[in-house]
């Protein structure tokens, strides 16, 4: 191979190494997003693979261990949210949380919004909260990705139940065939030896037919000859 080719082919194949990771890292995104009060800060995490009924039941757990959150939903702008909450990762000062959670093709993804009164946290007005924010919902970030992966693990271990399920009723099947053949063995069988009877008695039913026209001959000739009789 040319080291034209190799060296392309090389750092291809380092960056395929070090993407898992790094994508790891990098799951949580400062951005901004739409919610209730406009368009406002947010932290947001995407879970490949992942329901939202899943992120919803994992998030609401997570926000009430983790920030005291009762998370309850609005039904008109579809947030979970909750207020009046204190956490080390806002300081001493009451903060509220909003979140909504969307559907992907490929998963579902959550936006959290961190109330702080005066502002929405962000990394240009509060950089050390934003890293407690996103060292706090990369966690979340593992917890679901462990309860998707379990949930494949699950669904791959009925799938694979059902193809053993498969398996003996094929064995079963192929007992039967087997059987089935066995069975067809012992009826061709018989009958050949049926046949080979029954070839022998036309060989002698066609030798009793000769005899008996013999017989009906004679006795015609000694119908024809009734009146010589005693002559």
């Amino acid at each position: 191979m040319q080291t034209k080719t190799l060296l392309p082919l090389l750092l291809l194949l380092f960056s395929a190494s070090i993407l898992p990771a790094q994508w790891n890292k990098n799951v949580v995104l400062e951005t901004e997003r739409m919610m209730s009060f406009g368009s406002r800060p947010c932290f947001r995490v995407e879970f490949p693979g992942a329901t939202e009924k899943l992120v919803e039941d994992l998030w609401k757990d997570f926000a009430k261990k983790n920030f005291g959150a009762k998370l309850k939903r609005d039904r008109k702008t579809d947030e979970w949210s909750a207020s009046q909450l204190k956490s080390g990762m806002m300081g001493s000062d009451p903060f509220s949380i909003y979140s909504k959670i969307e559907k992907l093709p490929n998963g579902a993804a959550l936006n959290v919004w961190f109330d702080a009164g005066a502002y929405f946290l962000n990394r240009r007005d509060n950089p050390s909260r934003s890293d407690e924010a996103v060292r706090a919902l990369r966690q979340l970030y593992l917890d679901v990705r462990r309860a998707t992966i379990n949930d494949e693990i699950k669904d791959q271990e009925d799938q694979l139940k059902d193809m053993e399920k498969k398996y003996k009723n094929l064995q079963k099947d192929n007992d039967n065939l087997r059987k089935d053949i066995d069975n067809y063995k012992d009826r061709i069988k018989k009958a050949e030896d049926e046949i080979v009877k029954n070839e022998k008695e036309q060989e002698t039913n066609l030798v009793d037919q000769e005899t008996q026209r013999r017989k009906i001959e004679e006795s015609r000739q000694r119908l024809n000859n009734v009146e010589n009789e005693g002559n």
